[in-house]
């Protein structure tokens, strides 16, 4: 099962013409509507675009026309299209939230997505401005009103019976240490989750908030997975702040959250696979010491 963000890497970046070749090749026959959608239906419009960033499955691009502007993302057709058909259906139940970019229009073949253009579109500048611990607290407000909105279903059992199917990506020995405590905490039923512990994809709004990009990894997961995956995300993106950050985050959730989470429990999970993580990875040296 697929859990964090791979290590892949970014590709390559094309230069210059190349890459605008490759967007005119694979958006042939498109190129005119996705111009009247970005203009607003301006006739004779021309598509301007510029490249945002070149990952390893999508092109992230701002394009323009008739003095708007938008989002594309453009799937590589080299790959399946999984990330795609996740992304899209996120994007597509969310539309209406104001928790992510609206989408505008989408095209399974060839596969991209079009976005309202929202606040600062290179995800790692958008927060630039912000220090650790209110972009964590804005995170925490975030998954919160996410887990209301999202897709959701029953589900019954616990954590520790859930996470026997992770064997392949924690240290199983530290899940059965936590035997007790886990078997202790009931799942809250199942939602959509961005499943994903990368904490570049975000946007800071004109309006202040947080708007969540990059839904390639979604799934259903039991409610509190993204809380639990931020939380590890944000020990390893600020190792020398932890304490403040966390506590930062964990109010944010907590102020925002309408539903049965309680954030306690979900931060002795959070700790507990955060430690389980790390000792799988080899990473037992640069493990935190709880307080």
């Amino acid at each position: 099962m697929e859990l964090m963000q791979d290590k892949a890497g970014v590709r390559v970046k094309p230069q210059g013409a190349q890459w605008h070749a490759v967007v005119r090749s694979r958006l042939a026959g498109r190129l005119e509507g996705i111009a009247r959608i970005v203009s607003g239906r301006k006739s004779g419009a021309a598509l301007e675009f510029d490249l945002i960033r070149y990952g390893s499955t999508a092109m992230s691009l701002e394009v323009r026309a008739g003095g708007r502007r938008a989002y594309l993302k453009l799937f590589d057709p080299a790959h399946t299209d999984y990330a795609y058909q996740r992304e899209k259906a996120a994007l597509c139940a969310l539309r209406e939230s104001g928790l992510v970019p609206r989408i505008l229009a989408y095209a399974d073949k060839p596969r991209f997505l079009l976005c309202e253009w929202s606040g600062a579109a290179a995800e790692a500048e958008g927060n630039a401005s912000l220090s650790p611990t209110q972009f964590a607290e804005k995170l925490g407000v975030w998954l919160a009103e996410l887990d209301s909105v999202v897709p959701s279903e029953d589900a019954c059992g616990n954590w520790y019976t859930y996470l026997q199917q992770f064997s392949g990506v924690f240290d199983m020995e530290r899940i059965r240490i936590a035997r007790d405590m886990l078997s202790e905490i009931p799942l809250c039923g199942r939602a959509m989750s961005r499943n994903d512990t990368a904490l570049t994809s975000f946007l800071n709004s004109a309006e202040g908030h947080l708007m969540g990009c990059d839904f390639e990894r979604a799934q259903m997961r039991p409610r509190g997975w993204d809380y639990v995956l931020g939380y590890i995300g944000l020990i390893e993106q600020f190792p020398e702040n932890t304490g403040a950050v966390l506590e930062a985050y964990s109010a944010g959730f907590s102020r925002a959250h309408k539903g049965a989470l309680i954030v306690e429990e979900l931060n002795v999970v959070s700790r507990i696979l955060y430690t389980a993580r790390a000792m799988a990875d080899g990473r037992a040296a640069q493990l935190i010491s709880w307080q």
